[in-house]
């Protein structure tokens, strides 16, 4: 039986002498097969005194074995290979390679449409080429078979540099040797594409000639319109597999074990990773406890507590009423947070900072697995570095929570389908995950899932198929978490289920809400990747660059990753519907991809003009931008009145000396590890800064009522409170009152007639415009008394006249209650 590798080729006989051996492959070719033979050996015998004709019979059901066999038993010259079954063009020609016996070997089709009188062009050329290609002159086939013999032409030099013109013409010949060094692997009519592209990449030698057409006379064409898909299936396949990535992952656990050197290299990055996730859980998990930021951390602070305070974790309500957007797993992480800690801004963001943290481990578990425990380190110190992921990790928001659980679906799928088999205990993590994450932001987690996982495996040719009934087990465990939570929710509120998949999933989609151009993500993935944006250009060439060391570099698990994040910016920027936050779940992906290019390309000895850009110059062109980013917050601190000025230029002063000794050492001590060390160290303070004092410090200004709010009302009382518009979740948060009266935008009627029929109460508006309107259209005997003007509240209260004395309405004395006029 042949064996499909050109190992199998090397076994062959060795050649007997510079003759020919030409390969016909055939199938139910018995019409033309006597005359194609009869041709070649008269063909043949011009050109060389020791020539063999092969036919390769692959699983013909007709006469073609026959008649070569009675051909055969007279013409000592003639050979005859069968396959019983039908295996394919390039099965074909891979058995007739590995019967040849001489120095060069040729093959054509059975179908007699070329003059192979013309071959002694090609032995002439063979002296000085290693490859001499045939391209069809004045083609006799239809004019619809030549426009797809065009297409399909530009497609292979495109995605396999074939450099060829017509690299299906069946009218080729070879050295032996070039043979011998070429993994051919297709079945299929790729086979041609695939030795071309094979032997540029070794660098063969290859010469084009033109050579006549003739119309088939004979027999039935095996190509249709049928094949199409199938040759553009292949093609792809090809390219992906043996182009793109084609580098094996690395030493298998076996060879680590044997080698002391990578031994005690993991040692070190074992160690290295444990002082990551110290520092990373210490960055993420402290000083938690500032005031919630208006108004999406507000909201998911205080749906939670409703909760607590209805003892109904059922239906998620805000200002009790019910809240349509989301499903229910956030609120109840953080009302169980709050049951066990209290309700505080800290119990609410321990939750997405504890699913960052276990987002890093996944990241760093997973490239440790795949790539080796180097690039592992890499993957997780470039994620957590990553500006978007820093911020996404300590912001009360649910794509934090929705990043983690799609993570764990992504690296327990890979694990699933890694091997022979599908690993059930991994695919049932996998379901889980989604589940989890469907019962956090719906449908999402399974729409970010499955394409790129169902891409992977058909681009690699998994032999785990994912087929119809693990699928069905995958929706039957993410039915089975979350249908409980929606049908109870459903019984409560009928019209929750509508709302919810229909507005806020399909209309959202459609761009209902926030609605931004395609292009969005592109400038929010360049400041979200700081500081490894500056690798983005040499990135993108070590990624698509076809030069051999670069594409061996490429491993085959990288695949994964790529099509990962590929999917998540594809369908974020198809939907109309965006927030700079959304692209989140793609983080991990991108991170390894980092990991993996760092461990191959940038620290290793590769000598390519991005990698060395790589090394040199971007880390230090990210430590600039981290130092002057560092400048830019401490300007716009100073500006806001945030902080002083002089630990403004204290900290000014700090940053110009940080990119001061950037660009000593950039002089001094060019080296990629100490360049990286100077950009990991900067962009590790900024981040400390930013998180642990910048952002606490904005948060305390822009409370109305938290904690370190200078409003010295007594708000905290029985006085009556209103708010409208904004949703202004952070006042009953804030105040841990259940009492607060919220009304719409449009109800400003409505806000009216509630201060006209209290004595005195606190209302709380967003613009001026609406607190004027307010102050004409009170109730004679009522006014207004300006109590704060901050954050993006104006609070006041409704009195009646003559409001003297401050305890009459239950204030305490403050310097900037005023009367409105």
């Amino acid at each position: 039986m042949f064996q499909n590798s050109s190992k199998a080729l090397a076994r062959a006989a060795t050649p007997t002498s510079n003759g020919i051996s030409l390969v016909l492959p055939a199938w139910n070719e018995a019409e033309s097969i006597e005359r194609a033979v009869s041709e070649a050996e008269a063909a043949l015998a011009t050109v060389s005194d020791c020539f063999e004709v092969i036919v390769v019979d692959d699983g013909s059901s007709d006469e073609t074995a026959v008649r070569v066999t009675a051909m055969a038993a007279t013409r000592p010259s003639v050979r005859l290979i069968r396959h019983e079954a039908n295996r394919g063009y390039g099965a074909a020609l891979r058995s007739g390679f590995e019967a040849a016996n001489f120095e060069l070997v040729a093959f054509t089709d059975a179908d007699c449409q070329f003059h192979l009188t013309e071959l002694d062009r090609f032995v002439l050329l063979s002296r000085d080429y290693e490859i001499v290609c045939g391209y069809r002159i004045d083609r006799k086939d239809s004019p619809l078979r030549c426009l797809y013999s065009r297409v399909y032409n530009q497609l292979v030099r495109l995605l396999l540099d074939t450099g060829v013109r017509d690299v299906d013409c069946a009218l080729k010949m070879f050295r032996r040797e070039t043979l011998n060094e070429c993994d051919i692997t297709e079945n299929g009519f790729l086979v041609n594409a695939e030795i071309i592209s094979q032997a540029r990449r070794q660098g063969r030698s290859i010469v084009e000639v033109g050579v006549s057409h003739r119309p088939r006379e004979a027999g039935t064409s095996t190509v249709s319109i049928a094949h199409i898909p199938v040759v553009l299936a292949s093609l792809v396949r090809h390219w992906w597999n043996k182009v793109q990535f084609s580098a094996a992952d690395g030493q298998s656990a076996v060879e680590a074990k044997l080698s002391p050197e990578k031994a005690a290299s993991d040692r070190r990055f074992r160690f290295a990773e444990f002082i990551l996730i110290l520092v990373a859980a210490i960055l993420l998990l402290s000083n938690l406890n500032y005031p919630l930021i208006d108004r999406d951390e507000t909201r998911y602070g205080e749906i939670p507590r409703e909760m607590i305070e209805s003892g109904d974790w059922t239906l998620p309500t805000l200002n009790f009423q019910p809240y349509y957007d989301k499903p229910v797993l956030l609120y109840w992480l953080c009302a169980t947070s709050y049951s066990i800690f209290g309700v505080s801004p800290g119990a609410a963001r321990i939750i997405p900072a504890i699913c960052g943290l276990a987002t890093l481990l996944a990241t760093v578990w997973l490239g440790n697995r795949v790539f080796g425990r180097r690039a592992g380190f890499f993957a997780g110190l470039a994620l957590f570095l990553s500006v978007g992921f820093l911020g996404g990790s300590r912001i009360l928001l649910l794509d934090g929570l929705l990043t983690c659980f799609t993570t764990i679906s992504f690296v327990a799928a890979y694990e699933a389908v890694k091997s022979d088999k599908l690993n059930w205990k991994w695919w049932t993590i996998t379901a889980l995950a989604a589940g989890l994450g469907f019962l956090c932001k719906g449908p999402i987690s399974v729409v970010l899932l499955a394409p790129p996982l169902v891409m992977h495996c058909w681009l690699t040719k998994n032999p785990a198929r994912l087929l119809v009934r693990h699928w069905a087990y995958l929706f039957a465990i993410v039915v089975f978490v979350n249908a409980p939570w929606f049908y109870a929710v459903s019984q409560r509120d009928p019209a929750f289920i509508g709302e919810f998949f229909y507005r806020h999933n399909l209309q959202r989609f459609a761009g209902a809400f926030h609605a931004e151009p395609f292009w969005y993500f592109v400038p929010i993935l360049l400041v979200a990747g700081h500081p490894w944006t500056f690798m983005a250009i040499p990135y993108a060439s070590f990624l698509w660059s076809k030069k051999d060391p670069i594409r061996k570099l490429r491993s085959r698990s990288l695949s994964f990753p790529v099509l990962w994040s590929a999917w998540c910016f594809a369908f974020f920027s198809m939907s109309s519907c965006k927030l700079p936050t959304y692209i989140l779940p793609a983080a991990p992906a991108f991170a390894l991809m980092i990991g993996h290019y760092l461990d191959r390309a940038v620290f290793a000895s590769i000598g390519e003009i991005g990698a060395e850009f790589s090394r040199r110059w971007s880390p230090w062109l990210a430590s600039m931008a981290t130092c002057l980013g560092g400048i830019g917050f401490t300007i716009f601190m100073l500006m806001s009145g945030l902080e002083s000025w002089t630990a403004g230029a204290a900290i000014s002063s700090l940053w110009i000396l940080l990119a001061a000794g950037a660009v000593l050492s950039m002089r001094r001590w060019p080296t990629p590890a100490f360049q990286w060390s100077v950009c990991v160290s900067v962009t590790l303070i900024l981040s400390a800064v930013v998180l642990h004092r910048n952002i606490p410090r904005f948060a305390f200004a822009e409370t109305v009522f938290g904690s370190g709010s200078p409003v010295a009302l007594d708000v905290r009382g029985t006085i009556p409170m209103a708010t409208i518009g904004h949703e202004w979740s952070s006042v009953p948060f804030d105040l841990d009152r259940n009492d607060v009266q919220h009304f719409e935008a449009n109800c400003m009627s409505d806000l009216i007639e509630y201060a006209g029929q209290h004595e005195q109460a606190i209302l709380v508006l967003k613009t001026d415009q609406q607190v004027e309107y307010l102050r004409k259209s009170l109730p004679p005997g009522k006014h207004l008394i300006k109590v704060a003007d901050r954050g993006p509240a104006k609070v006041v209260l409704a009195v009646m006249d003559a409001p003297g004395e401050a305890a009459l309405i239950g204030a305490k004395p403050v310097a900037n209650i005023k009367n409105i006029r």
